[in-house]
């Protein structure tokens, strides 16, 4: 089988340089996007870490759970909850002066 030029007849040829008018902004916010989302990930990572160090805590503790298996306990201007059906972790901070 033969090849085709590329230029055959009724078509049109490649556009040079054809883009989007703002494409130097585009670029620009595509870049900021790209650094939040790593900074994104990277903080996932570290609340990850951090929430598996305040269970094991917790649970160091042996504190009696409360009807449903739930555990709360306060710590100076913490409320620290833990919801045992996925071990959700809900901290809370009183900022009263």
């Amino acid at each position: 089988m033969s090849r085709k030029s590329k230029n055959t007849v009724g078509e049109q040829m490649d556009l040079i340089e054809v883009g989007p008018e703002h494409k130097n902004e585009i670029i620009a916010c595509a870049k900021r996007y790209a650094a939040a989302q790593t900074a994104r990930l990277k903080a996932l990572e570290a609340e990850t870490t951090e929430k598996q160090a305040l269970l094991e805590l917790v649970k160091a503790e042996h504190l009696s759970s409360m009807e449903g298996g739930k555990i709360k306990l306060r710590c100076d201007d913490f409320l620290i909850t833990i919801t045992p059906r996925d071990e959700l972790v809900q901290v809370k901070e009183d900022l009263q002066d």
